[in-house]
């Protein structure tokens, strides 16, 4: 339809720096501390391959970083064997949250050399990337489980920036095309239109980020349509308004969305324009996204912990 805006299509992938006077590791990992299982497969030369060429993949995303082979193999001597001589996942993820691992990556092979492959957050057992190819395809198997990490890790940095001012209060929600409220518990449907509306009781500078099931990232607010975040106290807000020719229509794929919402009362360059391009909502070229989404960075600037916050809203996508 001429003129909808599809949430999973508006493409940003952007460096957000997020200013305040904290330190870095507040509120961002760098990295995760990522260990590989050796792979189920009836061929241990096999598994020891695959093992070798995705470590060497994983290797080159400076967001993982790769638990020493010395060590992974102090943890296997640890964790539980199944009657059957297979690993027990449980036993590794404790074992692994006990070395300090954040992410074990499991694995198997089958007889058509399919490799199936799983990283999994220690901390809450949570499958949090996947993916399955042919075993002459490792390296797209490599990209699309440190895709999902990447994603993972931003997530948690930006849930965790939260800065709980006593003195600003923020109010975001998600209405349907007609104006009622949606409870984020129930979810979002896919081909569904919506709207975001939110109000702060102290006029101040507005930034609203998306990261999407897919791990893309989408920048709701400011955007081309309009450009200026400035907003006034005790005024409602929406994207889009009334007069913007677009709608927000949820399309595919399903699963968890992440929308913050930053408040800021002094006018801070959260964007770094230079890696934005396009018409519209402005997108970086995909090639650049690695480069580009290192996670979510803290610097020091002229705001203090008064001057800003933050709201997040976890809402889940449904076919």
């Amino acid at each position: 339809m001429e003129g909808k805006v599809t949430m999973k299509k508006i493409v940003l992938y952007v460096a957000i720096i997020i200013s305040a006077l904290i330190t870095f590791n507040a509120y961002s990992q760098e990295y995760l501390a990522t260990g590989i299982m050796p792979f189920t497969s009836s061929s241990k030369n096999q598994s020891e391959i695959v093992v070798s060429q995705l470590s060497k993949i994983l290797q080159e995303y400076q967001f993982i970083r790769l638990i020493e082979r010395s060590q992974m193999q102090k943890l296997i001597g640890e964790i539980e064997f199944s009657q059957s001589g297979l690993v027990n996942e449980q036993s590794a993820l404790q074992q692994g949250k006990i070395l300090g691992v954040k992410v074990m990556i499991f694995g198997t092979i089958d007889n058509n050399n399919t490799v199936s492959a799983r990283a999994v957050y220690t901390e809450t057992g949570r499958v949090i990337a996947s993916s399955m190819q042919s075993s002459q395809n490792i390296a797209l198997l490599g990209k699309e489980l440190a895709y999902g990490i990447e994603s993972f890790l931003a997530r948690e940095n930006l849930k965790k920036m939260r800065n709980d001012s006593p003195d600003i209060k923020l109010d975001f929600w998600i209405e349907t095309k007609d104006g009622k409220r949606i409870n984020p518990n129930d979810g979002l449907k896919i081909g569904q239109s919506v709207k975001f509306k939110f109000r702060a009781n102290k006029s101040g500078y507005v930034t609203i980020v998306d990261i999407q099931p897919t791990g893309e990232v989408v920048i709701l607010f400011p955007n081309q349509f309009n450009m200026n975040n400035y907003i006034t106290a005790d005024t409602v807000y929406s994207i889009p308004s009334e007069t913007d020719g677009f709608e927000l229509t949820v399309t595919e794929p399903a699963g968890e969305d992440t929308i913050t919402l930053f408040f800021t009362e002094k006018k801070v360059d959260w964007l770094d324009m230079k890696k934005l391009q396009g018409e519209g909502f402005q997108n970086v070229e995909p090639a650049e996204r690695f480069a580009v989404t290192r996670g979510f960075s803290v610097t020091a600037t002229q705001l203090n912990t008064k001057q800003w916050e933050s709201v997040v809203i976890n809402v889940l996508v449904k076919k």
